[in-house]
């Protein structure tokens, strides 16, 4: 049973990373590329590691305002890389290493949007809900979905990197809330974290909804009221259930 709200559903929040797409074939092996042109061999296990350390709820992992420029945000990305990078005992990299990832990150081939999402996306839209992108992400955000033919389903795209808040921080809830123009009560967010996407919604009052493409969340407790679903396609019956009970 989902969280319910006496008034009607009139928006849909959806996080980006592992809920609409993910790197192809992985966030690590991307990064090897760029390793590689460089000429460097890493260990993709040892990469996966140092990465999912320095990254937090998919972001930088800042609990405060930060500074909300193009600029900022990429050299907030290499500060936080060359920490990883040191804990594999290479580096520091040059400037040159982290532009061309950038780019490597750019291109859509590295990129796969699961099959679930454009049909998901289009059927939000057609039930008349407000569908926004809420998603910890560098500020080439928008400029990505419009590469992979997706920015034309959201009705806007709050990146942190262009807002200046990282989710769970309210100011990017807040943000979406506004652009949307409901009540947190009207909305529900979906994401794959539980602390920044679950927890993050929750505390203003937006229903939250946890997905879990890859089965890391079968042991783990979630409020009452908060489903756990493993495709954007399972996410329909939920918004169909909360409108008729409003």
């Amino acid at each position: 049973m989902s969280e319910t709200s006496d008034r009607p559903l009139r928006a849909v929040f959806l996080d980006i990373g592992d809920t609409v797409m993910r790197p192809n074939p992985s966030w690590e092996d991307v990064y090897a590329i760029a390793f590689r042109e460089f000429g460097i061999e890493v260990s993709i296990p040892e990469l996966d590691r140092a990465l999912r350390a320095a990254y937090h709820h998919g972001g930088w992992g800042l609990s405060e305002p930060f500074e909300a420029t193009e600029e900022a945000s990429f050299q907030r990305a290499v500060l936080i890389d060359q920490a990883a990078i040191a804990e594999l005992g290479i580096g520091p990299m040059p400037p040159e290493f982290f532009r061309r990832l950038h780019e490597l990150f750019m291109l859509t081939s590295h990129w796969h949007v699961f099959p679930d999402a454009h049909d998901a996306l289009h059927a939000i839209r057609e039930r008349g809900l407000v569908l926004g992108a809420v998603s910890n992400w560098m500020w080439d955000l928008p400029e990505l979905l419009h590469a992979l033919d997706l920015v034309s389903q959201f009705d806007f795209v709050a990146a942190s990197a262009r807002v200046g808040f990282e989710k769970p921080h309210r100011g990017i809830f807040e943000y979406a809330l506004k652009e949307a123009g409901v009540a947190p009560d009207e909305a529900i967010h979906i994401g794959d974290h539980v602390d920044a996407d679950v927890a993050g919604a929750r505390a203003l009052g937006i229903g939250a909804v946890l997905i879990d493409r890859h089965d890391r969340h079968l042991n783990t407790s979630l409020p009452a009221g908060v489903p756990r679903i493993t495709s954007l396609t399972e996410l329909l019956s939920i918004i169909d259930a909360r409108r008729q009970a409003a």
